[in-house]
């Protein structure tokens, strides 16, 4: 993958909806099933399932995580902490129907709570390093960009992770990849088959990196043509790095790798 020596299959697989499947025998299953039809990178955060896509995750690579890599993110946290069963996810994200503040992420650019998700993040999936860790939706103001670039340095020197980056649309961080900021040393960004991710990356002289969003552009549900149609788009598109994608079924993976032939 560009400015990386990440070698990452075309296809990533995302976990933003893992915690909808029930059990974690289901969960499981899915996500070695990804591994096995050629998924080779993984993206999670302590926001997904309050803590339950991590814990996952570090369950299924513990048998096979030489070959696969991790990314994780700082700066969006579940309200609350980490839920610790699925009773507890499903209670919150019902009551955040009512009450936002119950299921809306909690926003946090201290140093101090970056030092200790990345430190949970690691205890939980069972690795002594994530392969990238993404600022999460970062937004000019909120943030020291030097403070936190010298914090990912060091992280970097005592070996917890290898590369940091941005995750979110292009357009909250825009000014950090204009100014050719270290902060934006990989990126991970919201883009469709007719949108404009690809045209601010290229009019700085970025190849995309890590890109996600071709699916759900289009809403309700598609057929598995329809589906192959797009994703086989979006690899041209960004021909340089990897697609992020999702489901719950075991049974539409096939789809989605026959994308990339």
């Amino acid at each position: 993958m560009p400015y990386t020596d990440l070698k990452i299959s075309r296809l990533s697989f995302g976990t933003a909806s893992l915690h909808h499947l029930p059990t974690s025998k289901g969960r499981q299953e899915l996500l070695a099933a990804a591994i096995d039809h050629g998924f080779t990178h993984f993206d999670t955060v302590p926001y997904y399932g309050f803590g339950l896509s991590e814990v996952e995750i570090g369950k299924v690579l513990q048998s096979r995580s030489s070959d696969i890599s991790v990314a994780s993110k700082i700066g969006l946290y579940p309200p609350g902490g980490t839920a610790s069963n699925m009773f507890s996810v499903w209670m919150r994200k019902l009551g955040g129907k009512f009450i936002p503040s119950l299921s809306k992420p909690v926003v946090n650019w201290f140093i101090s709570r970056a030092t200790e998700s990345l430190e949970k993040t690691l205890r939980v999936l069972m690795r002594d390093h994530l392969d990238i860790l993404f600022l999460h939706e970062p937004t000019p103001g909120l943030l020291n960009a030097d403070e936190f670039l010298a914090w990912l340095e060091k992280q970097r020197e005592i070996g917890r992770i290898r590369y940091w980056g941005m995750a979110g649309e292009i357009n909250q961080f825009e000014i950090w990849i204009r100014e050719n900021h270290q902060l934006a040393q990989v990126l991970q960004v919201r883009d469709s088959l007719g949108g404009t991710s690809n045209q601010v990356l290229t009019s700085t002289g970025r190849p995309l990196q890590l890109t996600y969003g071709y699916l759900s552009a289009h809403h309700g549900v598609l057929d598995r043509k329809t589906v192959t149609t797009i994703l086989r788009q979006a690899v041209l598109r960004n021909n340089t790095g990897s697609v992020l994608v999702s489901t719950r079924h075991i049974s539409s993976l096939p789809e989605l790798v026959e994308a990339v032939g």
